[in-house]
């Protein structure tokens, strides 16, 4: 049986996040997508703290919820170390959802899982492990805070709607 359970969402680092966007929509017709510009961010990456200006956008394929973020600043952390890596779009991390983000954190450790990112500000919590066998390969545990849970099944229901109008849409969806 699987540590983490099922995969919830795939999260993308890209350097231009409203070019990652039309790729998705265009060559994949993956939206819309819902894009918050300019978020600040408190997030403990290694144990340190760090301030993240970033912007995140999000859309679904069906039930699986794609996430891209790019990072503005310079700031050290799991994002910045990731785009050393690659000189565009990749993916960063899978997500799971859970209700005991704890639980989930502790059974993760017991098979070698490191938390090495984890959110300091809301809503709700999301920690990043990762594996020292495979450490460019994070998962995010991620709980399911009522304000989350919300934004997901209303942008879930908003892709299953899509007609491929308004594919880059600012902001979250009412």
């Amino acid at each position: 049986m699987s540590v983490f359970g099922n995969v919830r969402q795939l999260g993308f680092m890209s350097r231009d996040i409203d070019r990652s966007m039309q790729y998705f929509v265009d060559n994949w017709g993956v939206g819309p997508w819902y894009v918050l510009r300019g978020v600040k961010n408190s997030m403990l990456y290694k144990g340190s703290r760090v301030e993240l200006d970033m912007s995140i956008a999000m859309a679904n394929c069906g039930d699986l919820q794609f996430e891209i973020v790019t990072q503005h600043n310079e700031a050290v952390s799991l994002y910045t170390n990731a785009l050393t890596h690659t000189p565009e779009l990749h993916v960063q991390h899978v997500a799971v959802w859970t209700e005991d983000v704890p639980h989930l954190e502790a059974a993760a450790h017991a098979k070698g899982w490191s938390a090495i990112f984890e959110t300091i500000s809301g809503p709700g919590r999301s920690v990043f492990v990762s594996h020292p066998s495979a450490p460019m390969v994070c998962i995010e545990i991620s709980d399911c805070d009522p304000f989350k849970a919300r934004v997901r099944e209303t942008i879930r229901q908003q892709a299953s709607e899509w007609d491929g109008y308004q594919p880059i849409r600012e902001g979250l969806p009412e």
